[in-house]
C-alpha cells in the first residue's frame, strides 16, 4: 500500500450514510473507556501510595473526571439518538464533541507521563509505561474510523514523554524514546490501513443492502426495502407534523395479459408501469413493488386529503393507458387505494392493512380509487378502466425497447 503521513489528513468526503455509521461507532466505546479510567485510577493510587506525589494524584482525579464526562457524553448520544436519527449536520457535532474530549484525555494522560518520568523511581516508570501502551493501542483500534484525530491523540501522549525520556537520559530511557518514535510512524499505517478497511466494509455493506432491498426487475424498491424504510418516514411525518399517504395498487387484468402475450410482454409492461409510477412521485417518496403486479406508493408532505386523491387520480390516468408490445397494443388498467396517515398513532402494518382494503373496495365498486375512512368506512371516488387489446391501432402508443 502506498502511503503517505499526509494522507491522515486528507480524509475524503464521504457519503453521508457511512460518515453517519463511522461516527456512530465512536460512541461504542463506553467499556473501553471504563476499563482505561480503572486502570488508569489503580495505576495514579499506586504510584501516589508509593510517592505522595500531589501533581500524579491531581493529574489522576482529573483523569477520571474527564472519563466520567465522556461516558455521560456517549449517554447523551444515545438518547438523543432514539429521538431523532443522526444526519451530516448533528454528526458533525457530536464529532467535535468527541474529538475535544479525546484531547483532553490524551493530554492528561500525557501530562500523567510526563510527571512520571520526572520522579526518580523506576517503577514507577514501568506502571506509566503501561499506562501509555493500553491509551495508545486503544486509540489506534477504537478511533480509527476518524483518521486524524486517533493520530493527533497518539501524537499527543507519546510525542511530550518520549523527550521527558531523554531529558531523563542513560541508555535505556533514550532506547525507550526512540521505540516511542519509531512506534508512531507505525502507528500512521495502522491507523490508514484500519481506516481504509472500515470505509471499504461499509461502502459493500452499504451497496449489497441497497442490492437487497431492490426489485430486480424494475429497479423499484422491493418488500424489503418498505419494511426497512416505511417505519422511519411515518416516525419522520409525525415527528415534523405534516401527512402522509400510503397508495396500494395493482393492475386490472394484467395476468390476462401475461397469459395471452407471455412473460417477456408482462415483464415489459410492468418495467413501463414503474416507469410511469417513478415520473409521478418526488425524492421524498417511496415507489415500492412487492411483487406480480402490485405496487405502493408512499406520499410524504400530504397537507391535505385532495393531495392524496389528486396523485391517484393521475396514477390511474397514465397507468391505464396503452403499451406497445410486439405489434399489439394492449390497455391496462390500475385500481387504487389510499390510507392516509392521521393523528392516530399507527403502524407500518395498520397502513397498509388500510390501503389493502381501500384497494378491494375500489375494485369491487370499479371505481378506479377509494380512500379508507373511519365512517364512512370507506369512500369510492372515480371510474378505472377496463382491459383491451387490439393490434395495428391508430392510437398514441408508449413504445417498450
Amino acid at each position: 500500500m502506498n502511503f503517505s503521513p499526509l494522507q491522515l489528513f486528507r480524509e475524503r468526503r464521504l457519503p453521508e450514510s457511512i460518515y453517519v455509521e463511522l461516527i456512530g461507532n465512536l460512541f461504542s466505546a463506553t467499556p473501553l473507556i471504563i476499563v482505561f479510567a480503572i486502570s488508569q485510577c489503580v495505576v495514579g493510587w499506586a504510584i501516589v501510595a508509593q510517592t505522595g506525589d500531589p501533581y500524579v494524584l491531581s493529574l489522576t482525579i482529573i483523569g477520571l473526571l474527564i472519563s466520567a464526562e465522556r461516558i455521560l457524553m456517549i449517554r447523551r448520544y444515545r438518547r438523543e439518538l432514539t429521538a431523532e436519527p443522526l444526519t451530516r449536520a448533528t454528526a458533525i457535532v457530536w464529532e467535535t464533541r468527541f474529538a475535544v474530549r479525546s484531547i483532553a484525555t490524551a493530554m492528561v494522560v500525557s501530562a500523567l507521563g510526563v510527571r512520571c518520568y520526572m520522579l526518580p523511581d523506576p517503577t514507577v516508570h514501568m506502571l506509566i509505561v503501561g499506562v501509555l501502551s493500553t491509551y495508545a493501542a486503544g486509540t489506534i483500534t477504537r478511533v480509527a474510523y476518524r483518521p486524524r484525530l486517533a493520530f493527533t491523540s497518539v501524537l499527543i501522549v507519546s510525542i511530550p514523554p518520549a523527550i521527558a525520556c531523554i531529558i531523563h537520559g542513560g541508555v535505556i530511557y533514550i532506547c525507550l524514546a526512540l521505540a516511542t518514535i519509531i512506534f508512531l510512524f507505525g502507528a500512521m499505517d495502522v491507523i490508514q490501513h484500519a481506516y481504509e478497511t472500515i470505509v471499504s466494509q461499509l461502502t459493500l455493506k452499504r451497496r449489497f443492502a441497497g442490492l437487497a432491498q431492490r426489485d430486480a426487475l424494475t429497479g423499484l424498491s422491493n418488500r424489503l426495502g418498505l419494511n426497512e424504510n416505511l417505519e422511519t418516514i411515518i416516525a419522520d411525518a409525525q415527528r415534523n407534523g405534516y401527512g402522509l399517504a400510503v397508495h396500494s395498487l395493482d393492475l386490472d387484468h394484467f395476468k390476462a395479459a401475461n397469459d395471452l402475450y407471455g412473460h417477456p410482454a408482462g415483464d415489459a409492461i410492468l418495467k413501463e408501469v414503474a416507469r410511469r409510477l417513478t415520473c409521478l412521485t418526488r425524492a421524498s417518496d417511496l415507489l415500492v413493488r412487492l411483487g406480480g403486479d402490485e405496487f405502493i406508493l408512499v406520499q410524504t408532505g400530504v397537507a391535505e386529503r385532495e393531495q392524496a386523491t389528486g396523485l391517484a387520480s393521475r396514477i390511474v390516468e397514465d397507468v391505464s393507458s396503452y403499451y406497445n408490445i410486439n405489434g399489439y397494443t394492449i390497455e391496462i388498467g390500475t385500481s387504487v387505494g389510499i390510507a392516509i396517515l392521521t393523528d392516530e398513532q399507527l403502524t407500518p402494518d395498520d397502513l397498509l392493512i388500510r390501503a389493502d382494503e381501500a384497494l378491494y373496495q375500489a375494485k369491487r365498486s370499479r371505481s378506479g380509487y377509494a380512500v379508507y375512512t373511519v365512517a364512512p368506512h370507506l369512500v369510492p371516488l372515480i371510474d378505472g378502466g377496463d382491459f383491451q387489446d387490439t393490434r395495428a391501432v391508430n392510437r398514441k402508443t408508449v413504445n417498450l425497447r
